[in-house]
């Protein structure tokens, strides 16, 4: 009897085992899935800080604030996880942060501290796998010069002084930078002692919106033409017309100031000077007093570059500057230019000129040295519009995309004058080659 006992027992616990395996096996079709739901979320609730730990951890030989970390986690998603990641992979540095969040460090620390709030010297544009900034050179839209009467007497808005394809690359672009080259006011007297004085009705700055602007250059020799009064009426009205502006000012902490745009997540700072007159007459900007950023003396140019590129992943310094109607360069623009990107620079964009002069590559940087004309006068000049590339990486590419200005519009150029503009530019550039394509690149 004991014996047949302990037979019976060793069946019951073989069954009950069979029974619990068999519940094993079927679970995955005995419960339903959003019990697992429920089930998982509390745990990647509990993992969280463990990563926002570990990353802290990783990042504690660079001063990243753990509340900065924190922050991170709770505005760009699953950010933190990408960068441990990036941290597993290898050794830490600031273009991680780019590739977790979509911005750059700069960009997310201005952020974090609300540095963009209440400030209008900067803009946020959306991201691209290809963004374009595009630099025309000097534009006059003065009533008594040449380009104004054509604009009212062709009756096409802004078809009568540019052509359909140039208003539709300016007006596609994402962020577009003209020299403007007159002043803006119904009064004031033409300055005494100059040849060539421009001033043009507050409402011609309409036409910067058919165009797409979106940044002024105003550090050159002819905003202040019409004397103190005309010259803190343009800055009035441009703030009326709300088209930002840089180079002048009521004073030198205005006139000096750059303008910001974060660009497919990377902070873009525009500075913009002149050195543009054999005899000054347009005032320098003083600490109490209007006018212009000059850089007869690179310092002041060189300081704020340094300035910005401290608080920008890329600085961009426009310079009104050069020798009139001439292709060769002076000396003075080719070292300044070189200083500029020696103090941090990512690129120079000239103009003054009048007409196009050549481009150098230095340290891989380009220096266009001068964009001439581009919707000026009566003339029959080439120009260019110079375009910038740039990925969601921060890798740029440099065009240039010729024009020609004839009768006071500008067209752009057919097949037959490209090739020869092209042909011109690269005999007056060097160490810069520009393809078929426009495409510029160090020889």
């Amino acid at each position: 009897m004991k014996k047949k006992y302990k037979l019976k027992l060793w069946f019951k616990v073989v069954c009950f085992l069979a029974v619990i395996l068999l519940i094993i096996l079927l679970k995955p079709f005995l419960f339903d899935k959003k019990e697992e739901k429920v089930i998982e979320e509390p745990i990647k609730e509990e993992i969280k800080p463990l990563i926002t730990d570990a990353v802290s951890d990783k990042l504690k030989d660079y001063s990243i604030d753990k509340e900065f970390i924190i922050w991170i986690d709770n505005n760009y998603k699953g950010s933190l996880e990408k960068l441990n990641d990036l941290l597993e992979e290898k050794e830490y540095d600031k273009s991680m942060w780019h590739d977790a969040t979509g911005y750059s460090y700069i960009v997310l620390n201005d952020l974090y501290t609300n540095k963009y709030d209440g400030k209008k010297n900067f803009k946020v544009l959306d991201s691209k796998d290809i963004a374009r900034m595009d630099f025309v050179g000097d534009i006059s839209l003065a009533d008594n010069w040449y380009i104004m009467p054509k604009y009212d007497s062709r009756k096409q808005k802004v078809y009568g002084i540019l052509d359909k394809k140039l208003v539709d690359i300016m007006t596609s672009s994402d962020f577009m930078v003209v020299n403007s080259e007159f002043t803006v006011s119904k009064r004031g007297k033409a300055m005494a002692g100059k040849q060539y004085t421009f001033r043009a009705k507050p409402e011609r700055l309409k036409i910067y919106y058919e165009m797409g602007v979106d940044l002024a250059l105003l550090a050159n020799n002819h905003v202040y033409d019409f004397g103190k009064d005309a010259f803190m009426d343009m800055l009035g009205h441009f703030k009326e017309y709300d088209i930002p502006y840089i180079g002048a000012g009521k004073n030198l902490e205005e006139a000096t100031s750059a303008y910001y745009i974060v660009l497919n997540g990377y902070k873009i700072a525009f500075l913009n000077a002149t050195r543009a007159e054999k005899y000054i007459l347009t005032p320098g900007a003083t600490k109490n007093s209007e006018g212009v950023f000059r850089c007869y003396d690179p310092a002041r140019m060189i300081s704020e570059i340094k300035k910005a590129k401290e608080e920008s992943d890329f600085v961009i310094a426009n310079i009104h500057f050069g020798k009139e109607m001439s292709h060769d360069l002076e000396k003075e623009q080719t070292s300044s230019a070189r200083k500029y990107i020696d103090a941090g620079a990512d690129m120079v964009v000239g103009h003054h000129a009048h007409v196009l002069q050549g481009i150098e590559m230095y340290k891989n940087k380009p220096i266009i040295y001068n964009l001439g004309n581009y919707i000026f006068n009566s003339l029959t000049i080439d120009t260019a519009i110079f375009e910038v590339r740039m990925d969601d990486k921060g890798n740029m590419e440099y065009y240039m995309i010729p024009a020609i200005q004839k009768d006071c519009k500008t067209t752009i150029a057919n097949d037959t004058d490209k090739k020869r503009i092209i042909k011109d530019l690269n005999s007056w550039s060097i160490n810069a080659k520009i393809d078929n394509n426009g495409k510029i690149t160090k020889k």
